[in-house]
Protein backbone atom coordinates (compact mmCIF):
# COMPACT_ATOMS: atom_id res chain seq x y z
CA UNK A 1 0.00 0.00 0.00
CA UNK A 2 1.38 3.41 -0.94
CA UNK A 3 0.40 6.64 0.82
CA UNK A 4 0.30 9.65 -1.47
CA UNK A 5 0.04 12.75 0.69
CA UNK A 6 0.27 16.13 -0.91
CA UNK A 7 3.53 17.90 -0.16
CA UNK A 8 3.26 20.63 2.46
CA UNK A 9 5.71 23.45 2.58
CA UNK A 10 7.04 24.49 5.96
CA UNK A 11 4.94 27.35 7.25
CA UNK A 12 3.63 29.03 10.32
CA UNK A 13 1.09 27.09 12.32
CA UNK A 14 -2.24 27.56 10.53
CA UNK A 15 -5.09 28.60 12.79
CA UNK A 16 -8.78 28.32 12.04
CA UNK A 17 -11.09 31.27 11.42
CA UNK A 18 -12.85 30.48 14.71
CA UNK A 19 -9.52 30.69 16.57
CA UNK A 20 -8.81 34.08 14.99
CA UNK A 21 -12.26 35.30 16.04
CA UNK A 22 -11.57 34.12 19.61
CA UNK A 23 -8.30 36.10 19.66
CA UNK A 24 -10.20 39.21 18.49
CA UNK A 25 -12.83 38.70 21.21
CA UNK A 26 -10.15 38.40 23.91
CA UNK A 27 -8.37 41.51 22.58
CA UNK A 28 -11.61 43.51 22.73
CA UNK A 29 -12.43 42.19 26.20
CA UNK A 30 -8.99 43.15 27.60
CA UNK A 31 -8.65 46.33 25.57
CA UNK A 32 -5.19 45.40 24.28
CA UNK A 33 -4.10 43.27 21.29
CA UNK A 34 -3.63 39.62 22.22
CA UNK A 35 -1.78 36.68 20.68
CA UNK A 36 -1.90 33.01 21.51
CA UNK A 37 0.98 31.75 23.63
CA UNK A 38 1.63 28.09 22.80
CA UNK A 39 3.64 25.77 25.04
CA UNK A 40 4.20 22.04 25.33
CA UNK A 41 3.94 20.42 28.74
CA UNK A 42 5.47 16.96 29.09
CA UNK A 43 4.05 14.22 31.25
CA UNK A 44 6.05 11.65 33.19
CA UNK A 45 6.39 9.40 30.12
CA UNK A 46 7.45 12.29 27.86
CA UNK A 47 4.11 12.67 26.10
CA UNK A 48 3.55 16.27 25.10
CA UNK A 49 0.35 18.24 25.65
CA UNK A 50 -0.19 21.49 23.81
CA UNK A 51 -1.17 24.35 26.12
CA UNK A 52 -2.73 27.46 24.61
CA UNK A 53 -3.26 30.75 26.42
CA UNK A 54 -3.47 34.46 25.70
CA UNK A 55 -0.76 37.06 26.20
CA UNK A 56 -0.30 40.70 25.27
CA UNK A 57 1.00 41.20 21.76
CA UNK A 58 4.54 42.58 21.63
CA UNK A 59 6.45 44.34 18.87
CA UNK A 60 8.39 41.12 18.18
CA UNK A 61 5.21 39.11 17.46
CA UNK A 62 4.38 38.30 13.85
CA UNK A 63 0.89 36.99 13.31
CA UNK A 64 -1.46 35.65 15.94
CA UNK A 65 0.80 33.10 17.64
CA UNK A 66 3.86 33.19 19.91
CA UNK A 67 5.64 29.95 20.74
CA UNK A 68 7.36 29.20 24.03
CA UNK A 69 10.62 28.56 22.14
CA UNK A 70 12.00 27.59 18.73
CA UNK A 71 11.81 23.84 19.48
CA UNK A 72 8.05 24.10 20.15
CA UNK A 73 7.62 26.16 16.99
CA UNK A 74 9.45 23.57 14.87
CA UNK A 75 7.55 20.68 16.41
CA UNK A 76 4.10 22.20 15.95
CA UNK A 77 4.47 24.03 12.64
CA UNK A 78 3.20 21.09 10.55
CA UNK A 79 -0.02 20.91 12.54
CA UNK A 80 -3.10 23.08 12.80
CA UNK A 81 -4.78 24.95 15.65
CA UNK A 82 -8.57 25.12 15.82
CA UNK A 83 -11.10 26.58 18.24
CA UNK A 84 -14.10 24.29 18.72
CA UNK A 85 -16.78 24.08 21.37
CA UNK A 86 -15.05 26.72 23.50
CA UNK A 87 -11.60 25.07 23.49
CA UNK A 88 -8.43 25.22 21.44
CA UNK A 89 -7.36 21.94 19.81
CA UNK A 90 -4.07 21.10 18.13
CA UNK A 91 -4.15 18.65 15.22
CA UNK A 92 -0.68 17.35 14.23
CA UNK A 93 -1.53 16.57 10.55
CA UNK A 94 1.13 13.85 10.22
CA UNK A 95 1.90 12.69 6.67
CA UNK A 96 3.60 9.35 6.06
CA UNK A 97 4.75 7.98 2.73
CA UNK A 98 6.18 4.50 2.13
CA UNK A 99 8.83 4.19 -0.58
CA UNK A 100 10.47 1.14 -2.08
CA UNK A 101 14.24 0.76 -2.19
CA UNK A 102 16.48 -1.35 -4.47
CA UNK A 103 16.70 -3.95 -1.69
CA UNK A 104 13.54 -6.00 -1.25
CA UNK A 105 13.84 -6.20 2.56
CA UNK A 106 14.56 -2.45 3.12
CA UNK A 107 11.62 -0.03 3.21
CA UNK A 108 11.63 3.74 3.61
CA UNK A 109 9.04 5.68 5.53
CA UNK A 110 9.12 9.45 4.95
CA UNK A 111 7.27 11.84 7.28
CA UNK A 112 6.63 15.57 7.43
CA UNK A 113 7.76 15.33 11.08
CA UNK A 114 11.35 14.74 12.14
CA UNK A 115 12.35 11.42 13.71
CA UNK A 116 15.82 12.64 14.75
CA UNK A 117 18.33 15.34 13.91
CA UNK A 118 21.32 12.98 14.00
CA UNK A 119 21.45 9.57 12.28
CA UNK A 120 20.58 6.56 14.43
CA UNK A 121 21.01 2.91 13.46
CA UNK A 122 19.71 0.18 15.75
CA UNK A 123 19.50 -3.57 15.41
CA UNK A 124 16.72 -5.67 16.90
CA UNK A 125 18.63 -6.36 20.13
CA UNK A 126 18.84 -2.59 20.81
CA UNK A 127 15.17 -1.69 20.30
CA UNK A 128 14.70 -1.54 24.09
CA UNK A 129 16.49 1.84 23.95
CA UNK A 130 13.56 3.32 22.03
CA UNK A 131 10.28 4.58 23.40
CA UNK A 132 7.95 1.66 24.15
CA UNK A 133 5.51 2.57 21.36
CA UNK A 134 8.32 2.19 18.80
CA UNK A 135 10.19 -0.75 20.32
CA UNK A 136 7.02 -2.80 20.86
CA UNK A 137 5.86 -2.13 17.30
CA UNK A 138 9.22 -3.00 15.74
CA UNK A 139 9.53 -6.23 17.74
CA UNK A 140 5.91 -7.27 17.09
CA UNK A 141 6.21 -6.68 13.32
CA UNK A 142 9.53 -8.55 13.00
CA UNK A 143 11.74 -5.61 12.07
CA UNK A 144 15.43 -6.58 12.04
CA UNK A 145 16.96 -3.08 12.08
CA UNK A 146 15.95 0.56 11.89
CA UNK A 147 17.68 3.70 10.68
CA UNK A 148 16.40 7.19 11.56
CA UNK A 149 17.67 10.46 10.14
CA UNK A 150 15.63 13.64 10.04
CA UNK A 151 12.28 12.75 8.46
CA UNK A 152 13.40 9.31 7.25
CA UNK A 153 12.76 5.97 8.95
CA UNK A 154 14.30 3.04 7.10
CA UNK A 155 13.20 -0.43 8.19
CA UNK A 156 14.72 -3.82 7.49
CA UNK A 157 11.85 -6.28 7.42
CA UNK A 158 11.15 -9.51 5.55
CA UNK A 159 7.76 -9.81 3.84
CA UNK A 160 6.26 -6.39 4.45
CA UNK A 161 2.56 -6.95 3.91
CA UNK A 162 -0.15 -4.34 3.55
CA UNK A 163 -1.42 -5.27 7.02
CA UNK A 164 2.03 -4.85 8.60
CA UNK A 165 2.49 -1.55 6.76
CA UNK A 166 -0.83 -0.27 8.12
CA UNK A 167 -0.01 -1.35 11.70
CA UNK A 168 3.46 0.23 11.57
CA UNK A 169 1.96 3.42 10.10
CA UNK A 170 -0.64 3.61 12.88
CA UNK A 171 2.04 3.26 15.57
CA UNK A 172 4.24 5.91 13.93
CA UNK A 173 1.22 8.24 13.67
CA UNK A 174 0.54 7.71 17.37
CA UNK A 175 4.22 8.32 18.16
CA UNK A 176 4.23 11.66 16.32
CA UNK A 177 0.84 12.65 17.74
CA UNK A 178 2.30 12.14 21.23
CA UNK A 179 4.77 14.97 20.52
CA UNK A 180 7.80 13.18 21.98
CA UNK A 181 11.07 15.14 21.83
CA UNK A 182 13.05 12.12 20.61
CA UNK A 183 12.63 8.40 19.92
CA UNK A 184 14.87 7.54 22.90
CA UNK A 185 13.41 5.93 25.98
CA UNK A 186 13.77 8.21 29.00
Amino acid sequence: MMWFPFKKRKQELPISLEAKKRIEEESEKLGTPQVLLIKIERGKEGVGSVLVGFTDQSSSDFGSVRFENERVKNLLSSGELQFELGKFYFYPNVDLEWKKTPRENIHKLISNYEFTKDPIYLEEKDFFKLRPILSNCFQREGIKSVYFHRNLCQLEIQNLTETKEERISEEILTYFSSLFESPWKE
